[in-house]
C-alpha cells in the first residue's frame, strides 16, 4: 500500500464550500439558498453542496 505524498505547495481549490461561498459573497445562508433557487449554479458532492469560484464570479457579473 502506497502513501499519498503531500504536495510541497498548497493546491488551490476551484470550488468553495457552502460556508466559504457565503463568506465570498458576503451574504447569509438564507440569501445563498434564495440565490440557488434563482439559478445560482451549485454542485453536489455526496451530501455536500459546493460552488465553483468561476461560476460565482460569472453569475454576479450577469445579475
Amino acid at each position: 500500500m502506497s502513501k499519498r505524498k503531500k504536495p510541497d505547495k498548497e493546491v488551490e481549490r476551484i470550488f468553495l464550500t457552502f460556508a466559504e461561498a457565503q463568506d465570498f459573497l458576503g451574504i447569509s445562508h438564507q440569501t445563498l439558498y434564495k440565490l440557488i433557487d434563482q439559478g445560482l449554479p451549485s454542485h453536489k458532492i455526496g451530501k455536500k453542496r459546493v460552488f465553483l469560484k468561476e461560476d460565482l464570479v460569472h453569475w454576479i457579473k450577469e445579475h
